[in-house]
């Protein structure tokens, strides 16, 4: 991303949050991108995007999850020994996909209602079959709303992608498939704005990860 973009998304942070979070994130960003040469950073409104459903107001704006908290929820999802596959809800330009193989995932998906975005997002992981060659990636052009979670998520991710609605909808999804196909699965939710609902759904949190406001995660697991 050039640097025009990266002054944008400077003011952006720091006049919806903080000039703090704004240096942060920027810091970060540009790192981070470097890193894994990958192109996520620019945000986009959903507005002028063609969508798949008609929840459109329920998302929220396409921004990439930070690199430093990112890293830090892989690394702890490694000492839980999470399974190696991975499912990213509101997968946007696929960064949280990239990093994942760097951290062991092998069977990654990603899911996001927004073609363009779909688009970018593969054209970012294709980084991933150089890289990491045995490693199996997909992007599915869904809505989160009525995506039906399969026997072999056990990783599902979740960067404060909707509003509540659609999280509520959501949930009961990762629920009917738990019915269906009794296992162990763990989430990770960064910003988790619903964090109640999963509690009041009774998955269980075993990880809290913060390093400032609005920087934070939560690591749930649920059986069934």
């Amino acid at each position: 991303m050039t640097f025009v973009y990266y002054i944008k998304y400077f003011f952006y942070i720091a006049l919806n949050w903080n000039i703090r979070l704004a240096l942060f994130s920027i810091y970060h960003e540009v790192k981070g991108e470097r890193k894994y040469n990958i192109n996520t950073s620019r945000l986009d409104d959903l507005e002028h995007l063609s969508v798949k459903g008609n929840n459109r107001n329920e998302a929220e704006i396409y921004q990439g999850a930070n690199y430093y908290l990112l890293e830090n929820v892989f690394t702890q999802l490694r000492r839980l020994n999470a399974p190696v596959n991975i499912t990213d809800i509101g997968s946007g330009k696929g960064r949280v996909m990239v990093v994942a193989a760097h951290y062991g995932f092998t069977k990654i998906t990603g899911v996001d209602f927004a073609r363009a975005l779909c688009q970018e997002a593969e054209n970012n992981c294709r980084i991933i079959t150089k890289q990491f060659p045995l490693a199996e990636w997909k992007v599915l052009h869904a809505n989160a709303f009525d995506f039906k979670f399969r026997k072999d998520d056990h990783v599902l991710f979740f960067f404060n992608p909707f509003k509540e609605p659609v999280m509520k909808q959501v949930i009961k999804n990762i629920l009917q498939s738990l019915k269906e196909y009794p296992r162990k699965i763990f989430v990770v939710y960064m910003n988790p704005q619903h964090r109640n609902l999963f509690v009041s759904a009774g998955f269980k949190e075993i990880c809290y990860i913060k390093r400032m406001q609005f920087v934070d995660a939560v690591i749930f697991e649920r059986n069934f």
